[in-house]
């Protein structure tokens, strides 16, 4: 029997974890490589993942010795993710928290991290200026001098846009998932593009759908450097695409439309 749902696919996590779990690997691998270029060799580096959803990212992490916290606005989301770290022996370190705003002592700490990342374009679901540049005032705040955050992000290019579809399938163990996502509608003047995802979840005795709108901020690639240039907190040290291919740095153009930021607080 088919179950329709129309909510957010945030309160499925390990739909959502399948559903992403392909790139995993490629996303560590250069999580780690990065990491290990701008922070140095030293052992238990502190991570930090805003909008973590399932954890499946900082859980990985965990797993090759990094001291890691994340934060996300979905309880369920942030419950699954715990629930895992302390399966596999390691600290229930994800809080349920705005990344707009948040501290060290939110977080349970007191010492500020080594490098932070955010690689799905989470980041655009702050849809104001004010809260974009508030996130990476916070980002700042909580990472040590040096310190680097990773922040993915589609851009619009000025020219053809590649990614408005996208569709993709995912099986892992009884669990498979299908999920497609469009653009429905943009708004140049306000900068909103609203994003319509439509996931199909089949195990031998449910089957799922899922439909999911939500609003995502739009930025060229000027406006996202005049953003940067405006909250004054971070240099870029490099650029790379979504193929996160660390021996191939990219140029960000105005039709740049994929790209990682590799950004150092100053």
């Amino acid at each position: 029997m088919t179950q329709k749902i129309t909510g957010n696919v945030y309160d499925y996590p390990r739909i959502y974890d399948v559903l992403f779990s392909d790139t995993s690997r490629s996303e560590i691998k250069f999580l780690t490589a990065i990491i290990k270029r701008f922070c140095g060799k030293k052992k238990n580096l502190s991570i930090f993942e805003p909008a973590c959803g399932s954890g499946r990212l900082i859980y990985q992490l965990a797993k090759l010795g990094f001291d890691v916290s994340g934060l996300d606005l979905n309880p369920l989301s942030v419950a699954f993710c715990n629930r895992r770290l302390k399966q596999h022996g390691f600290r229930e370190s994800a809080i349920v928290g705005n990344m707009v705003s948040f501290s060290l002592a939110d977080l349970g700490r007191t010492k500020k991290f080594d490098a932070a990342f955010n690689l799905v374009s989470s980041f655009l679901h702050l849809t104001t200026e004010t809260e974009a540049a508030q996130h990476l005032q916070t980002i700042a705040d909580v990472s040590k001098p040096g310190g680097i955050y990773l922040l993915g992000i589609h851009l619009k290019p000025k020219g053809t846009q590649y990614c408005a579809n996208e569709s993709w399938s995912v099986r892992r163990g009884t669990l498979a998932v299908e999920s497609y996502l469009k653009s429905l509608s943009q708004d140049l003047k306000k900068r909103i593009e609203m994003i319509e995802i439509y996931i199909e979840a089949e195990t031998p005795k449910k089957r799922y759908k899922i439909v999911d709108h939500f609003p995502f901020r739009i930025y060229t690639a000027k406006q996202f450097s005049d953003l940067l240039a405006d909250v004054n907190r971070f240099d870029i040290l490099e650029t790379y695409s979504f193929d996160y291919d660390v021996s191939q740095p990219i140029k960000v153009t105005e039709n740049t439309e994929d790209v990682v930021f590799v950004l150092k607080n100053r």
